[in-house]
């Protein structure tokens, strides 16, 4: 019989593995672009976006595990993670929810209301268990409409969804 925790942890790595696709297949001049209208825009590059789901899946990954995570957003002046192009891009981004995906295969049933200390306050276990899975699929939306506003009509169906 499948848990609870198994079943959420197979959802973070397949969400992880269609992020991976959505960024194999952005044209690899449009990686770094991002549709910024003017200096004030706070619009993201495709490897803008899956730094940021790597740094939250760890973030995630080390909270659930019980251990004090780095401050996420990175703090002081640190950056996030720089991804070198498509390849490094998924590479860590796949192993980022590999990560996030077996700290909550060693979940125990306490874990859903166990209050956990997230940068942005205290939240229970259910909050922080989705965080990773709910910050990818957003983000593989925003990676469709790069390809989108660049031309590519064609939606590009990860074959984790088949």
């Amino acid at each position: 019989m499948t848990t609870l925790f198994q079943f959420q942890a197979r959802k973070i790595e397949r969400m992880a593995a269609s992020l991976a696709h959505f960024v194999a297949t952005t044209a690899p001049a449009r990686l770094n672009w991002s549709p910024a209208t003017d200096e004030h825009s706070s619009t993201r590059s495709v490897l803008s976006q899956v730094a940021e789901c790597v740094g939250v899946n760890e973030y995630s990954a080390a909270l659930l595990r019980g251990e004090t995570p780095a401050p996420f957003p990175p703090q002081n002046g640190a950056a996030m993670p720089v991804l070198s192009g498509s390849d490094d891009a998924q590479k860590r981004l796949l192993d980022s929810g590999q990560t996030l995906a077996a700290a909550v295969r060693a979940l125990d049933e306490d874990a859903l209301t166990r209050i956990y200390h997230h940068w942005r306050g205290p939240l229970p276990g259910e909050i922080i268990i989705e965080m990773g899975y709910r910050n990818m699929a957003y983000h593989a939306g925003q990676i469709n409409l790069i390809q989108l506003l660049n031309g590519d009509a064609e939606f590009h169906v990860p074959p984790s969804w088949l």
